[in-house]
């Protein structure tokens, strides 16, 4: 569960959060079932209470991901954008206009939500910031960094990570691709930037220099870039894992 998502999620447990539930319908989605599509006419709000949920956009070349909702997240089924089950996953769904009425009712519920939707905006501002600005070894070093941050255990040695998306869906989120966010976590590893310690987790010494490699910080030198893998743009069918 997402540490910025605590808040709403204890609202949730409380009275006023069992009032609002009790007015929702709840609907299990099995991975890469769809809940909305942006020519939906339904206009419901949703909160995420377990798995993960992917808001993305796309067309017949491509796709961007926006997002992976996590539980306690709150979104609408009413936007320009694709929601779907990156694995599976149950929701709470309401009319927009009765939860519109309910929060009114509710003064310190309609705080909490303000603020989870407000960090979810945030979250997507970071996010298109990071395609513009940086290329595809800058934005996983900006990931790694922003999640050690925000996930990480910080220690006298370093920070121990525990990555909580797939490298598949990192790659989505990153408008990259499986091999080159492989390659870059082995270039990383190689370089001694990162440490494998066990399946998806990591261990960063010296978070400075990996801020090196996002641009974040101007140290002289710049971060060496892996070998490009043959296949550009290609998707292979499994993840390329780091040696261990």
């Amino acid at each position: 569960m997402s540490t910025h998502a605590d808040p709403f999620t204890r609202m949730l447990d409380s009275e006023q959060g069992r009032l609002l539930l009790s007015k929702a319908v709840r609907r299990k989605l099995r991975r890469g079932q769809m809940l909305s599509m942006p020519s939906q006419l339904d206009n419901q709000i949703f909160i995420v209470r377990s798995g993960r949920i992917r808001v993305h956009l796309m067309n017949d070349q491509r796709e961007l991901t926006l997002a992976f909702l996590e539980p306690g997240d709150v979104y609408s089924t009413h936007t320009p954008a694709w929601v779907t089950a990156s694995e599976s996953s149950e929701v709470v769904l309401i009319g927009a206009r009765a939860f519109s009425e309910l929060l009114a009712q509710m003064p310190a519920a309609t705080g909490t939500v303000v603020r989870s939707l407000g960090m979810l905006l945030g979250r997507m501002i970071e996010l298109v910031e990071t395609l513009v600005f940086r290329d595809a070894h800058a934005r996983l070093a900006h990931f790694l960094v922003s999640t050690a941050r925000s996930r990480g255990q910080r220690s006298a040695d370093g920070w121990t990570l525990r990555l909580h998306l797939s490298i598949t869906e990192i790659a989505l989120l990153l408008g990259s691709t499986r091999q080159t966010v492989s390659a870059t976590l082995n270039h990383m590893h190689r370089e001694g930037v990162i440490m494998r310690h066990g399946p998806r987790q990591f261990f960063i010494a010296d978070l400075a220099r990996l801020e090196a490699w996002n641009g974040e910080r101007r140290t002289g030198c710049e971060a060496p870039r892996p070998k490009q893998s043959a296949q550009g743009v290609g998707q292979p069918t499994d993840d390329v894992e780091m040696p261990g």
